[in-house]
């Protein structure tokens, strides 16, 4: 198949590659961030981001939080489930 073919069936189906891989790299981004022990610049740039500021951006963008304060809200959630199942 064309890359032009693609690109015409995505519109088709109101996505776009870009949207795609958008989602993706938010949702990847959010499954590295409950992990502690992966800097941020690791996530960033395993994603693909030329840097963690570019990163933080386009998370911020996605979610209205910073990848710094998403991973704290994790932490806190987890640490309070803790509790309740301790």
């Amino acid at each position: 198949m064309s890359s032009r073919t693609v690109i015409r069936r995505l519109q088709d189906e109101g996505l776009s590659f870009q949207g795609i891989k958008d989602e993706l790299r938010r949702d990847l981004a959010i499954l590295n961030l409950t992990h502690q022990d992966v800097s941020l610049a690791e996530i960033s740039y395993s994603l693909g981001f030329s840097s963690p500021a570019v990163f933080h951006r386009a998370f911020r963008h996605w979610t209205g939080m910073t990848p710094r304060g998403y991973r704290a809200v994790q932490q806190k959630l987890r640490g309070a489930n803790m509790e309740v199942e301790g």
